[in-house]
């Protein structure tokens, strides 16, 4: 017979040998069965049981020897928590027409089993025990035990992501959706549950443009196998409108036949605060703090990495050394605080005429320097003549009066690719000290 629970376990000729009592190997294996079986007639006696059925309600020998079935059935209604609900559904299970599981029963030991049953009927070779009824009982409580561990272990994982502030994701590759999730998912964007459609296309459209390929590159290289994790610090747009940066973290769990994967399950983490905190340091390490200038390590490091570039493609770089000319006297006039001010009002206008690609930084004292990409020594000059123009310009202002001051700038260039940054300063301190000998408020090339 097949319905929606199989009576696989025993096949037809084994209760037709059962029901004419002359198969011994049909008893044998309906007792080596897993199940506790019983075959009950049309007014509720019992034709036949199992040893696993004996076993499983540990009926005492007197009470088969009797072989009454009310007397067996309080025996097993005994056993259950409840009892009286057990004893209600005798005559239901009598009547059934179709195979089906009643619900899972609870005894005082703590076991739990399920009762199945099934029309005799309805299984071919047995006529004569037509509106009868088959009932196996099956021992699931390792399985209930497996599956309510699986419930503490999910709820305790769900309490673990909540307090580390995680959103966890199980994606299907092939149908490029989101299968499960939990709310910290949406919520850690700003969205609700129903906001955006769990697809791949809806999620990726809020990752920064900037950091996009090299988050599809770590994706891509989990899926073909070349990682055995996929991680990714990347920024999506929140529902407010500011950015929010997610550090991602994810494993395959299948894989089709052909190796391609097919799920992923991972975490995302909001760690804008700390990344904040790593721009902050990476900004304190790398900038001057009263100009907010690049400092001497930084400017020489960038300035080395360009030169490198430009002497392996042969292109033209120069350097100009600058100094603020009688700074002791500004700082006698003004105090220190006010040559603090003159130093930061000298940044801010030579901020607005060095380029883009250029390297402006702080080298110390009163002295700066700035590196020209792709400059000769003409293109050089002409801006150093518009720093010295603007400088003279632009006074310092402090305590609300204005601070004049000048600069002197020294000009190197590097146009046969063969100095070192250790050259090109040296040739622009040499230049800058010819600026100042001759007079200070100009520009010398060397």
């Amino acid at each position: 017979m097949r319905g929606k629970w199989q009576v696989d376990f025993i096949d037809p000729k084994i209760l037709q040998g059962l029901a004419n009592g002359d198969d011994a190997l049909a008893r044998a294996a309906f007792d080596a069965a897993p199940d506790g079986v019983v075959v009950v007639d049309r007014d509720g006696g019992i034709l036949c049981f199992n040893q696993r059925f004996v076993d499983l309600w540990k009926f005492p020998p007197d009470m088969l020897a009797r072989r009454e079935a009310d007397e067996m059935r309080r025996h097993t209604a005994a056993q259950l928590v409840d009892s009286q609900g057990y004893m209600r559904t005798i005559e239901p299970v009598r009547r059934i027409d179709q195979a089906r599981l009643f619900e899972a029963l609870t005894l005082h030991d703590g076991r739990q089993f399920e009762r199945h049953v099934a029309p005799l009927g309805a299984i071919a070779g047995l006529p004569r025990a037509a509106g009868g009824v088959i009932v196996w009982w099956r021992d699931v409580t390792l399985r209930h035990r497996a599956e309510q561990r699986q419930r503490e272990l999910s709820a305790l994982l769900e309490l673990a992501l909540m307090a580390a502030d995680l959103a966890y994701w199980d994606v299907d590759i092939q149908a490029g959706e989101v299968r499960s999730h939990n709310d910290r998912w949406h919520a850690m964007l700003g969205y609700g549950p129903h906001d955006l459609a769990n697809n791949f296309d809806a999620w990726d459209d809020l990752v920064h443009p900037e950091d996009a390929p090299a988050r599809m590159a770590a994706w891509q290289a989990h899926l073909e196998g070349h990682t055995p994790r996929y991680e990714a610090e990347f920024r999506m747009l929140h529902k407010a409108g500011h950015w929010v940066w997610l550090q991602a973290r994810g494993q395959a769990v299948a894989r089709a036949a052909d190796g391609r994967v097919t799920r992923l399950v991972g975490t995302r983490q909001d760690i804008t605060p700390s990344m904040q905190v790593r721009q902050g340091l990476h900004t304190l390490a790398h900038t001057d703090e009263l100009t907010g200038v690049e400092n001497r390590r930084r400017f020489v490091q960038r300035a080395e990495d360009e030169l490198e570039r430009s002497r392996r493609y042969g292109l033209p770089v120069a350097l100009l050394m600058i100094d603020l000319d009688h700074f002791k006297a500004i700082n006698d006039s003004v105090g220190h605080a006010g040559g603090d001010e003159v130093l930061r009002s000298f940044a801010n206008t030579a901020g607005t005429v060095v380029r883009q690609s250029d390297i402006f930084g702080r080298i110390g004292g009163e002295e700066f320097a700035a590196l020209l990409p792709h400059t000769t020594l003409e293109g050089a000059c002409v801006i150093a003549e518009r720093l010295l123009e603007q400088v003279r310009q632009s006074p310092a202002v402090w305590a609300s009066v204005p601070v004049p001051y000048t600069v002197s700038v020294g000009v190197s260039l590097a146009a046969t690719g063969t100095h070192t940054m250790q050259e090109l300063m040296v040739a622009a301190d040499r230049a800058l000290y010819l600026a100042k000998s001759q007079g200070r408020n100009r520009l010398v090339a060397g």
